[in-house]
């Protein structure tokens, strides 16, 4: 679950560079961190973040499954960047025929492999015929292009892009927005519904960038994701998923409602924050809540370390990677990429890292 946004071009970002970002919204259980990759045979190597379970020493199963190793966003050298949501789409019916597809997870290391533009990038993700979960993906490159791409069940589609030539804004949340794609998002999910958390992100994205267009910088995208514009609504009301918020930096708790934290059902929220800036190859992050807040609650654990500012990471001229291992993925044998974690699942910067450390 996440808001994003990007920005391209003369009189939309202050330099005209392409910028895209957004917040990761994961049941805290579930917390991200910062790795460089070099996966062996690839064109590129890239930094991005990976999600990690953490509770499953406790015994209790998480809500839903992750791939291993799998970039949920990432920048690679030659400055293609990516981000994604996911779409809450209706179950297909079972006349309905569903297309062949292909996991988001194997789409998002081919990009970051292989890819070095929007245009390469969009390529392989409309390649698919269906992908698996359904998301919208944000693309950016050195070049400044920027584009939104819906996958999903019922297929892919390229919704937005934008250039320097032809300057614009993304804005994007947990549904589709395409007109061949939104006649497929759940009805708790649309647009149109008034008791979820899309329409209300959407449009508070909206006012903000509108306020600043013309002078959008990192800086002022990190001032969006730190929004907290309708925080005091009651999230348990959600119908999309209850106790996740309407901010968009999201401070989800089950405590309004419940006295009690349960694990086996966790409040949603904002677990960390990301933005990337393909022309200089950064990768910015922030550990936990952009904003700086600390915990109201005690349902919204591990959010005690967050950083409240980001850090930004670049790549090294020389790379220093742990020995490659063999493991499964989809049925097939291939060779685990060789890795340098430069942040832990709770928030420190490792030893190695700060070599990736840009000042």
């Amino acid at each position: 679950m996440c808001f994003l946004i990007g920005a391209t071009g003369p009189g939309v970002t202050k330099t005209g560079e392409a910028i895209i970002g957004g917040v990761s919204d994961d049941p805290y259980n579930f917390r991200t961190f910062v790795r460089s990759s070099s996966p062996k045979g690839a064109a590129y190597c890239h930094i991005g973040t990976e999600m990690c379970y953490v509770e499953q020493n406790l015994g209790i199963p998480p809500p839903f499954k992750i791939e291993k190793g799998q970039p949920s966003r990432g920048i690679n050298e030659a400055g293609l960047a990516f981000t994604c949501a996911l779409a809450i789409e209706e179950v297909p019916k079972e006349d309905k025929k569903v297309l062949k597809g292909q996991s988001l997870a194997n789409l998002s290391h081919r990009m970051m492999n292989s890819c070095s533009s929007v245009d390469e990038a969009i390529d392989v993700l409309l390649s698919a015929e269906s992908v698996a979960p359904p998301s919208t993906v944000l693309l950016a490159d050195a070049n400044g292009d920027i584009a939104q791409v819906e996958v999903g069940s019922f297929g892919c589609r390229l919704y937005k892009k934008y250039s320097k030539n032809n300057p614009g804004v993304i804005v994007a949340v947990n549904c589709y927005q395409s007109a061949e794609l939104c006649c497929h998002n759940l009805a708790e999910a649309k647009l149109d519904n008034p008791s979820n958390n899309n329409g209300k992100r959407l449009k508070r994205g909206w006012e903000i960038v509108n306020r600043f267009r013309g002078n959008i910088t990192v800086q002022v995208i990190a001032s969006i994701l730190s929004d907290h514009q309708n925080a005091d609504k009651d999230c348990s009301k959600n119908p999309v998923i209850p106790y996740w918020g309407y901010s968009i930096c999201n401070h989800g708790t089950r405590s309004i409602s419940h006295s009690l934290n349960d694990a086996t059902l966790p409040a949603w929220g904002t677990v960390s924050s990301e933005i990337m800036k393909p022309g200089t190859r950064e990768f910015h992050y922030c550990y936990g809540w952009p904003c700086g807040q600390k915990p109201q609650y005690e349902d919204q654990t591990y959010q005690g370390d967050s950083w409240g500012k980001f850090l930004a990471f670049s790549f090294q001229k020389n790379h220093m990677f742990s020995e490659s291992k063999e493991y499964e993925d989809s049925g097939s044998k291939e060779i685990e990429a060789e890795s340098v974690k430069i942040t832990t699942v709770f928030g420190k910067v490792t030893k190695e890292g700060k070599n990736y450390l840009r000042i």
